[in-house]
Formats: structure tokens, sequence, C-alpha cells
């Protein structure tokens, strides 16, 4: 990867292209789907409803935090980086910019995260049994569906629509209720 880099941007820093070496794992799409209004989402929150099966963990069941560990380690690397070129006189772009000014809003996210709920918490939490999330607490397929649909703007209105209209066919219990604020959290971090 490294050398397929370098071929097309041949100015490529070392730190670069270790940020984007192939060898820490392919790259994810971003959680990002068609954007829904109130009615779309409620007719959305009653159809996965009506669509999760959910089952109690295993004792094997996938980690909570999926990506998070490793969303964590890139984003520093990446506040580093775009410091870096910024501190040399190098034009960032918007994005980079708010990543720089605005890193400690996500490093108190992360924070929240990690005191919000324990990891054996959230392994007790009924787990979806159907692809693509199959393994994963059901409330975490909930927080997905609400970020990919709203491209990651919280909108109180629009969640507790989807939230509503999702327990009109399937109701979520109180663990699962509790664990949605630190689940929109990981999700929004990814």
């Amino acid at each position: 990867m490294a050398t397929e880099l370098l071929r097309l941007v041949p100015s490529a820093s070392p730190i670069l292209c270790q940020m984007l070496d192939g060898v820490r794992g392919p790259v994810q799409p971003p959680i990002r789907s068609e954007i829904f209004g109130l009615q779309r989402f409620a007719q959305h929150g009653r159809s996965l409803g009506e669509t999760h099966r959910a089952e109690r963990p295993s004792l094997r069941a996938a980690s909570f935090f999926p990506r998070l560990r490793e969303n964590i380690q890139t984003l520093d690397e990446a506040h580093r980086y775009i410091g870096v070129q910024a501190a040399t006189g190098y034009d960032v772009s918007p994005a980079a910019e708010w990543l720089l000014d605005n890193f400690h809003l996500i490093k108190a996210q992360l924070e929240e995260i990690h005191a919000g709920l324990p990891r054996s918490y959230f392994r007790a939490l009924p787990v979806l049994q159907d692809e693509p999330l199959a393994g994963l607490p059901r409330v975490y397929g909930i927080a997905w569906a609400f970020v990919a649909h709203t491209d990651g703007a919280f909108d109180e209105a629009l969640l507790v629509q989807f939230l509503s209209a999702y327990q009109e066919t399937r109701e979520l219990n109180l663990a699962e209720m509790w664990a949605l604020p630190t689940t929109l959290r990981v999700v929004l971090v990814e």
C-alpha cells in the first residue's frame, strides 16, 4: 500500500503512509445511508422493529465496540498529522481545521463511552441474530440505523419518533434504553 500511495502521491510523508497502510486492515465504509425525514423515520423504525430478531447473548458474543479502539487510534494519528501540517504552514481543509479545533470534544465523548457503561453491561444486552450486525447488541443496530439515516447529525425529535415507532412493533428493555446514549456515542465516533 505504501508503495502504491507513494506512486500516486510522491510527496506522501512516512506518517501518512503508515496511517494508510493496508496492513491495518481494509478501509471501512462510513456509516451513511439515505437521509430520512420524520415520517420516513417512523416507517423505518416500525420495519426494523418487525425484522430485528434478537436473543440472549452467548458467552462468545461479538465485541460491542467493533471498531472503537482502531477509530480512536486513527483519530489520534490524524489529529497529530494535521497539527504538524498546520504548524508548518500547510493549508488544511475546513474538516481538518474542525478536527484540530474540536478534538477535545471527541476526547470527552470517548471518556463518556468508557465511563458510561462497562463492557460487561453490553455483553448482557440482547444481540441481533441476522447479518449484517449479527452478534452485536440490538441497541447498536438501532443506533447504527439512526446515525446512518441522519448522516451523523443528532436530532432529538427524529430519535424520539424513531424509537417510538420501533417500540410499536418491538419493545426495548430498560437496559437497552440505558445503553442507548453510550451506544450512539460509539456509532458517532465510528
